[in-house]
């Protein structure tokens, strides 16, 4: 019984204080601002180019709010996006590289 309160207690905390949309984008930010440029990819593609496009369009993030968890999600020119994912005010964010049919097998 009282692991049960337990958790209520815990679920009841962590919805509400899930980050909010503002602190996601100003953690991608920072992120974005701390990080060192990768390497720039040798050779040119079209995949390459529409996910530069996409990228320098995009501008704004994708918010996500899963109740107890949220997740932000914005795009970089090229192929590459950053994801965020935020539980008890804190946010945690990480560049995602996607891997091509080539590389993959």
């Amino acid at each position: 019984m009282r692991f049960l309160l337990l958790l209520i207690l815990i679920g009841v905390g962590a919805y509400f204080t899930v980050p909010t949309e503002a602190a996601q984008r100003e953690a991608a930010q920072a992120f974005l601002q701390g990080r060192e440029p990768g390497e720039e990819s040798q050779g040119f593609s079209l995949e390459n180019m529409v996910g530069y496009v996409k990228g320098m369009l995009a501008g704004e993030g994708r918010y996500e709010n899963y109740y107890l968890l949220s997740k932000y999600t914005m795009d970089l020119p090229g192929s590459a996006y950053v994801e965020c994912y935020g539980a008890f005010t804190m946010v945690r964010c990480e560049e995602i590289e996607p891997v091509s049919g080539a590389e993959a097998g």
